[in-house]
């Protein structure tokens, strides 16, 4: 029979691997209370360590980091989600009364994860089509200086979406480096974003977590930020 049980060695060698893995990242979040972030009153809590959407507010609202608006970085944090639609933002404008205009990696049902999303555009907006729903699982894109998209599809998006956890804890980390964004989920690359567009890109900006309103019920956990060269 073999044994369950792994050397003093191989222990140490997964320590010491999961260690460099998170060298360099900073908690943005102290698993007590919102210090550091600004948010509507009554939208969002803290519960076990947990940054909770309440469910109560009828409107789309964002919780705010305000301590930086990062350039090149990793952000790395896990979230679980239970009802409504949520995402995280980065790079991202503040456009007052919490609300946030940009990058967003949707949080939601399984079926629609992997999506790269551009927060609050308005229907007429002429960039509408392009950026609304930027990449979608398994999707690689290029947005060209004019705004003009390519999509390559690299990945089974059927097969990527079965690997989020509905209803489960899930860990998101998002790469911005330049003109990429890129979104992982569980330790997948789920979708790619490379943004060249004059007018719309953005090298720095917000980070920030969306609570879509009427009754959106999500929760965050772990997030740290990893600044790059």
């Amino acid at each position: 029979m073999k044994s369950l049980f792994i050397s003093v060695a191989a222990a140490a060698a997964l320590l010491s691997f999961a260690g460099a893995e998170e060298a360099g990242f900073v908690p943005i979040f102290n698993g007590e209370n919102l210090e550091g972030w600004e948010w509507r009153a009554g939208a969002w809590e803290v519960q076990d360590g947990e940054i909770r959407c309440t469910g109560k507010d009828k409107e789309k609202n964002w919780l705010i980091w305000r301590k930086e608006e990062p350039e090149n970085f990793i952000l790395k944090l896990e979230f679980k989600w239970q009802a409504g639609n949520s995402g995280v933002q980065v790079r991202s404008d503040d456009l007052g009364d919490y609300q946030i205009f940009g990058y967003q990696v949707e949080v939601a049902r399984q079926e629609v994860m992997g999506l790269w999303h551009h927060s609050l555009l308005e229907k007429d907006h002429p960039r509408k089509t392009e950026r609304h729903l930027m990449a979608t699982a398994g999707q690689a894109v290029t947005i060209a200086k004019d705004g003009s998209k390519t999509v390559e599809q690299v990945g089974d998006a059927e097969e990527l979406k079965s690997l989020v956890k509905e209803h489960g804890w899930n860990e998101l980390s998002i790469v911005a480096k330049g003109n990429k964004i890129i979104q992982k989920i569980n330790g997948v690359v789920f979708s790619t974003v490379i943004d060249n567009d004059e007018e719309m890109s953005r090298r720095k900006g917000f980070i920030a977590l969306q609570d879509h309103g009427k009754g959106c019920l999500v929760a965050f956990r772990n997030l740290r930020l990893k600044t790059l060269p």
